[in-house]
């Protein structure tokens, strides 16, 4: 059946004004389309983590910069869809609530309730959305006034894919005439980057032929357009475009992305003409590209960047013109920019020089400003967690970074402290369960909580010399970065040259994690550790429950030698350390000692 589509006119040559006035002019400007076509503009937020509240960040001289927010997205979202009549789709690629004091307090409701005020449309389930429990995860399904997608989850029973109530593998979207197939994808990394027991039950199955069959299925249903949204990304090279804000098409180069990701590979075995775009995320990466044609967005994390696929319709006939997508983004969500750039970012400011004057920030040619409604809607929920946000732990005199593919300061000061609480001998903390680094100065509990938003507990595992050993080459595989360590010192091959694999599970597969990286290993005073001999080692239950690829190793350990502690979070325990210390990383005890690394990675 033949789909006719209402005309609008379209006018966005004022981001081509936009990027005057911030310096940069776009790669090429999107001119207004004739009066028998449509566009349709499809907003890509992902990876939000609870950021309902604008990031605050303190510069050099005192002053200070707001970025993110959700009365700011939602100004700007609703800039953009008056400029499209309505005819826009929001749709969301995971990960909604775990992150923050405002969205876990509520275990994400207040998350769910926003998005439902945003105009959220569809949105995919991240692993994330699995930490709390699985009823949670359906009461949020049910709260929400958009669809959940997952087309490659299933039941391990059953064989079926999960039926809960308002989850569907695809949905059919009418927006101003045009019929929009969504389909929703899952990472397959969910079982090992999620609480493993709210998952055990389920399979996260590939999802290529699960899109295929439901792009057949959605066509059949007169889609106009079929896109994805996956929690799922990959990663691309740095180059000089790669953080502008600008149109993109498809012939732009942009630079490469790994082919051998979970949304490169899912882009590289589509037909363009069949899906018309991707929606990412998981990766927490700046990515507006192209791949095998399709246009692939995804905007970091932590509701810092969204980006807009434009997809424009012949009216008559309802056909995709291709030719006419454009992908605009990275796009900074902010109110003040720092003058002459495009960007709110602290992270991009050039080091030891001073930051730029603060300007007013501008969306297609109007202000940006905070929505007073939004602020009106948030006020109750900052009194509520206004103590623990504002309370001061203590100060880091040397900044508490955190890369996950390098020794990590944050890393080491939790593995101290586990170690210490444990009694152990040894600590060992995954790069993943840190979310983000903290500045130099006052520390206050909402920051650590943004650190250290996930509840995991204190546990003490004792095991033998050789057992050890075979723990830190898995946590050392790469796969999920690197590790904070405590009374160890260790040398692993660098994570960006090959590493030999070993069928470990004897599964035929060699997967990321059996990767062999664990070069040396010994105590913190240089000792060798003994085959024979019977360690402590504390760390997180989420990796003694089988994270991060752990649940073969765990699988071999006996109950009797994991010990619980009752000790509250281990963010809190972090935090105890914090208040008692005052100051801690200092030039003369750095958490990181260049003369004697606890994790040093060769390169020969």
């Amino acid at each position: 059946m033949r789909n006719v589509l209402l005309t609008i006119p379209l006018i966005l040559l004022s981001c081509s004004t936009l990027q005057g006035r911030m310096g940069r002019a776009p790669v090429e400007a999107f001119q207004s389309p004739a009066q028998d076509h449509l566009t349709l503009a499809i907003v890509g937020i992902n990876d939000f983590h609870g950021s309902l509240l604008p990031r605050i960040r303190k510069l050099p001289d005192g002053r200070e910069i707001e970025s993110g927010g959700a009365s700011v997205l939602f100004s700007m979202v609703r800039r953009l869809r008056e400029e499209m009549k309505g005819n826009l789709v929001v749709v969301d690629a995971g990960d909604e609530w775990q992150g923050t004091l405002e969205s876990n307090s509520s275990k994400g409701a207040t998350v769910v309730d926003f998005f439902n005020r945003l105009g959220v449309k569809a949105a995919a389930i991240g692993n994330h959305e699995f930490d709390f429990d699985l009823d949670t995860l359906k009461k949020r399904s049910i709260e929400a006034s958009y669809p959940y997608v997952a087309s490659n989850v299933y039941e391990k029973k059953t064989k079926q894919r999960v039926r809960w109530e308002n989850v569907y593998p695809s949905r059919i979207l009418e927006v101003g005439g045009v019929r929009l197939g969504v389909i929703g994808v899952s990472t397959q990394q969910t079982p090992s980057t999620t609480r493993y027991e709210t998952v055990k039950h389920l399979e996260f199955v590939d999802p290529v032929p699960e899109v295929l069959g439901e792009i057949g299925t959605l066509r059949k249903s007169g889609a106009n357009a079929v896109i994805v949204t996956a929690h799922a990304g990959t990663r691309c090279e740095e180059n000089r475009f790669l953080r502008s804000w600008a149109l993109w098409k498809e012939a732009d180069s942009i630079g490469q992305c790994e082919s051998e990701d979970e949304i490169a590979r899912l882009a590289g075995q589509m037909d363009p003409d069949l899906v018309n775009g991707i929606v990412a995320g998981h990766t927490h990466q700046p990515i507006h590209h192209f791949l095998n044609g399709v246009p692939v967005i995804e905007g970091e994390a932590y509701n810092q960047y969204f980006n807009v696929i434009y997809l424009t319709f012949d009216r008559a006939s309802g056909k995709l013109l291709r030719e006419m997508t454009r992908i605009e983004g990275l796009i900074p969500i902010c109110s003040k920019l720092f003058k002459g750039t495009n960007h709110c970012d602290v992270r991009r400011l050039p080091e030891g020089k001073a930051a730029p004057e603060l300007v007013q920030a501008e969306f297609h040619g109007a202000p940006v400003v905070p929505s007073p409604e939004v602020e009106q809607w948030l006020q109750p929920i900052r009194e509520s967690t206004d103590h623990f946000r504002k309370e001061v732990l203590g100060e880091t005199s040397l900044p508490l970074t955190h890369l996950r593919d390098q020794e990590s300061p944050f890393g080491n000061l939790i593995a101290d402290v586990l170690r210490e609480k444990g009694r152990a001998d040894f600590a060992l903390v995954n790069s993943g369960g840190i979310r983000t680094s903290l500045d130099r100065g006052p520390i206050t509990y909402d920051g650590l909580f943004r650190a250290l938003p996930f509840d995991n507990l204190l546990q003490v595992v004792e095991l033998s010399g050789s057992d050890l050993k075979l723990l830190m080459r898995i946590a050392t595989s790469g796969a999920h970065g690197t590790v904070g360590l405590s009374g160890l010192r260790i040398k692993i091959r660098a994570l960006d040259l090959p590493a030999k694999r070993d069928d470990l599970n004897g599964d035929e597969k060699l997967e990321p994690w059996e990767a062999d990286r664990l070069l040396d290993i010994r105590t913190a005073s240089g000792a060798m550790i003994e085959d024979r001999k019977r360690y402590r080692v504390a760390t997180f239950d989420f990796l003694l429950n089988g994270g991060d690829d752990l649940s073969w190793f765990m699988k071999r350990i006996r109950p009797g030698d994991i010990e619980k502690k009752h000790s509250g979070f281990c963010r809190d325990l972090v935090a105890d350390h914090i208040r008692k210390a005052r100051i801690i990383n200092t030039p003369a005890k750095p958490l990181v000692d260049p003369e004697k690394p606890r994790l040093e990675a060769v390169r020969n």
